[in-house]
């Protein structure tokens, strides 16, 4: 056997020529392990914890999986993709066959079939151990093949037709060096390998992660320049892999910085805690794993109090990030900016940390980082060496350039499915799962998630328990039944029965960790105590008289609709009243995105904690649910479309939110039919028939009006928890029967969702294999479940010219002029008659990265001012007419 074959085979190409060695950038990849796990001891020492080795044995058998990634690029069949390198003088077969499978299955293949053997026989102590063994280091080998966002196929198939007997021969020369040089003498001694198949499985997870972070950072040219010059391994890797992974390693900003010991008071500048604050301010903390469920009325302060204990943990070393996941866009801008605001991260950590915002629109932000732009599918990584860059932006440069990077930061605020998207069969799920190790997760408003995104939650959680994460759920509206899924789901991944909640009390914080379940009662401050009056409106045009009367008394006011059509014929029938132009605003989901992201900012100027008499005076805002949870927003006045009863608590608190004065006693009208005791299937849908289509739960309804007009008022603290139960507990009285009955098809939906989510969500204790369902790109994972949708990029065509929506034809503008809609409305864009139009949109095509593979060019023609149309074919066939109107939005019109 040639032990120098190894060398001639390429494993990166360039241009016409130009080459890396295989073996080198195998050792590129594994020197970015063995300077991580050895920068990162935390990381080391729970990762080597959890397969019960030490930390030596742990940080060489890595690294040496690592240097084996990409052997299935000694096939042939990988090899005939570039014949343009003389200098390898390796000889190829005649009549190449297609690359196929690719490499990090062709590397499995390759394993089982050659290479096991030789690393049992010359690396591991009692190689003639039983096949537990071999099948945890095969799935240890998987997480290292399986480098490219998803496990390699797990197929037995024999060695011979893809590799020629010379490429098994190299690959196995190479491992036995290799293995000589990482390894150095630190032989794989497992007592019991069943406990150690055991341990593997769910830790395998986070090894993947591992090898991709690695591959990626290892595959940056820039950092790792191609070294097309043989010599020895032990030469390459001292001279060349480690260097470069000591630059790469730093300039990643991978390595977490440590965290502040300020006390309570200079992180928020508050001189008087709220209870909850107080109450996670004074909780023992240690290390070890924990949930924390903070349940209290909207106004006490929870994200301080989670922010208050993320501190805490981060200085017992529990932690060493954070993320803080959010139910919206526009909830993730506002948190994002109130921590960068206030200064928080440099005060949580002793460095100025990265944050980052991550979401699905993060990047065309105003103020986002010019740099800091998401790269497409698996480019080659930016170019970071600039030397004017700061060291906290030279940090999050690398890991802001593409969401799949972003938990990595040290503080990351953005949607909540990010984090999701972890447990999903998505690709890469495996770096956001090493993202979130060793990070606090805030999950705010948890109680806005649906059947199927609970069980993703729930999913989540476990992951987070296994490997030691902290977590802390936030709510001020959380059904008992949730609650307690919630616990089940954090006990389990620690690997302990669960416990029986018991406490019915409110506001609550109960800690979850291996030890049990405390829940601790938490008083509420007098300030956001309240019984807020409720009176019922019959009829919209009692609705328009009461927004009315408050514009003329110079007070602001929110009309909160449950359909984007609602709200547009709310608008229309207030500026009919007489209500002027200036002083409305409509907010909601069907706007191009640089438009909603302009709204939500005059929103947030108008209407929130620092705006002041000039901005509020007369002034209406009418919005859907975009406003109901987490926009820290503040009206005089507040009338809410009937919705469950947990919605229309979030929506009450946007109510006299802020101390202002004197103001008239507040009152939440709620729009809603007479929930009265022989109500029909139909009762809602005759006022609110958009409504009956969004909440299809009627019973639900009806229960929550029944409530709040028997009630005539949400008590706070003291009956949020039986307004909850009363509409959700399943002791929750029964609505009247052909309620009931029309309620059925949404019941056996949301059944429907639980099974979904529960079936899409990957198992923690099957491993790093293939699930049962293929594994989707971020942009197809479903992360929420609903009517399917399209996304269009809005364009105007002028006769000659065709511009994005917003800009003028930038590629960010393209994206900034994205909206989406239900899918029923448009399938497809009929082909323009104009010629020149057609060309343009040809051009478009070339142009954009995604070739518009993932949304539909909707070319706009203006018809007078402010209104603009197109043609489309909608999910029938049939032709029909979308209309954008500037301070509208998207509409639809059906051609007569």
């Amino acid at each position: 056997m040639d032990t120098q074959s190894y060398l001639h085979y390429w494993g990166k190409g360039g241009g016409q020529g130009e080459f890396h060695r295989l073996v080198f950038h195998s050792l590129d990849v594994a020197a970015c392990g063995q300077v991580l796990l050895r920068r990162h001891e935390p990381l080391r020492h729970l990762l080597a914890l959890r397969l019960g080795l030490d930390d030596t044995t742990l940080h060489a058998w890595l690294v040496f999986m690592l240097a084996l990634h990409d052997i299935g690029k000694f096939s042939f069949r990988f090899q005939c993709l570039r014949c343009d390198f003389p200098e390898l003088a390796n000889d190829l077969p005649l009549g190449c066959r297609p690359y196929h499978p690719r490499h990090d299955t062709l590397g499995q293949i390759l394993w089982s079939n050659r290479l096991e053997a030789v690393v049992l026989a010359r690396f591991v102590m009692q190689p003639a151990q039983s096949r537990q063994l071999k099948s945890a280091l095969g799935l240890w080998m998987a997480t290292a093949t399986g480098h490219h966002g998803q496990p390699p196929q797990s197929r037995m198939q024999h060695a011979n037709g893809l590799f020629t007997s010379a490429d098994q021969d190299a690959a196995e020369a190479f491992c036995i060096d290799v293995g000589a040089l990482l390894l150095d003498g630190c032989r794989l001694e497992i007592t019991d390998a069943t406990a150690f198949a055991k341990a593997i499985k769910p830790t395998s997870w986070w090894l993947a992660g591992i090898g991709v972070l690695c591959d990626w950072l290892g595959s940056n040219r820039d950092l790792f320049p191609f070294v097309q010059d043989a010599m020895p391994l032990a030469q390459y890797w001292r001279e060349h892999a480690l260097p470069a992974a000591e630059r790469a390693i730093q300039q990643s900003g991978v390595i977490p910085i440590a965290s502040s010991r300020c006390d309570q008071a200079p992180l928020f500048d508050f001189s008087q805690p709220t209870p909850l604050q107080r109450l996670a301010a004074d909780t023992d903390l240690d290390e070890a794993p924990r949930l924390f469920i903070m349940e209290d009325v909207t106004g006490s302060g929870k994200t301080e109090a989670a922010l208050t204990a993320t501190h805490r943990i981060l200085a017992t070393g529990g932690a060493d990030g954070l993320y803080i996941g959010l139910p919206t866009m526009a909830t993730s801008n506002a948190m994002h900016a109130r921590i960068q605001g206030k200064g928080i991260g440099s005060r949580l950590f002793a460095d100025e940390p990265s944050l980052i915002l991550t979401h699905s629109a993060a990047r065309l932000l105003r103020d986002a980082p010019e740099r800091a732009q998401i790269l497409p599918g698996d480019a080659a990584e930016a170019d970071y060496t600039d030397t004017e860059i700061s060291a906290a932006n030279l940090r999050a440069n690398w890991i802001s350039d593409h969401r799949k990077k972003a938990l990595l930061a040290d503080l990351g605020v953005g949607t909540i499915d990010q984090a999701l998207l972890a447990v999903l069969p998505s690709r890469h799920q495996s770096l956001r799962l090493l993202g979130l190790a060793r990070k606090v997760l805030i999950v705010d408003e948890v109680h806005a998630y649906d059947k199927y995104m609970q069980q993703l939650l729930v999913g989540l959680l476990r992951f987070q328990a296994h490997i030691g994460g902290q977590v802390i759920l936030l709510s001020a509206t959380l059904p008992q039944s949730m609650r307690q899924a919630f616990v089940d789901a954090f006990r389990s991944g620690l690997g302990v029965d669960s416990e029986q909640l018991q406490s019915t009390d409110y506001p609550l914080l109960t800690t979850i960790d291996a030890q049990g379940i405390e829940e601790r009662q938490v008083a509420t401050r007098p300030e956001v105590a309240r019984a807020l009056r409720v009176e019922m409106l019959g009829d919209t045009d009692a609705a328009l008289r009461m927004l009315v009367e408050a514009h003329q008394a110079n007070r602001c006011a929110c009309w909160i609709r449950n359909s984007v059509d609602d709200a547009i014929e709310a608008l229309e029938a207030l500026q009919a009243v007489g209500v002027p132009g200036d002083k409305l605003e409509l907010f909601h989901a069907r706007f191009a995105l640089g438009d909603r992201l302009d709204i939500e900012e005059r929103v947030l100027a108008n209407f929130g904690p620092e705006s002041g008499p000039e901005q509020r005076a007369g002034r209406i805002l009418v919005a859907t649910q975009v406003v109901e949870q987490s926009l820290d927003l503040d009206f005089d006045a507040m009338i809410t479309d009937l919705a469950p009863m947990d919605l229309v608590i979030q929506r009450a608190g946007r109510l006299h939110r802020h101390d202002r004065g004197t103001r008239p006693e507040p009152c939440l009208y709620v729009l809603s039919p007479e929930p009265t005791a022989n109500a029909h299937g139909d009762w809602l849908a005759q006022l609110l028939p958009r409504t009956a289509a969004v909440y299809r739960n009627l019973a639900q309804l009806w229960r929550t009006a029944h409530l709040l007009r028997e009630q005539g008022c949400i008590r706070m603290p003291e009956a949020a928890r039986d307004l909850i139960e009363g509409v959700y507990g399943t002791d929750a009285m029964d609505a009247p029967d052909k309620v009931e009955l029309a309620s059925e098809p949404s019941q056996g939906d949301a059944q429907h969702k639980h099974s979904l989510g529960k079936y899409n969500t990957l198992r923690l204790e099957r491993g790093y294999v293939q699930p049962e369902q293929d594994y989707w790109d971020d942009i197809k994972a479903p992360t929420r479940l609903g009517e399917d949708s399209v996304r269009l990029r809005l364009a105007r065509w002028d006769g000659a010219r065709l511009t994005p929506w917003c800009g003028d034809g930038a590629l960010r503008d393209w994206a900034m002029s994205e909206v989406s809609i239900h899918a029923a409305w448009c399938s497809a864009v009929p082909e323009p008659d104009d010629p020149a139009l057609r060309e343009a949109m040809l051009t478009y095509e070339q142009t954009v990265p995604d070739k518009g593979r993932w949304s539909l060019l909707l070319p706009l023609r203006a018809v007078d001012e402010g209104r603009w149309e197109t043609d489309v074919i909608n999910s029938r066939g049939e032709r029909t007419r979308l209309r954008y109107l500037v301070g509208r939005g998207l509409a639809r019109e059906r051609q007569g």
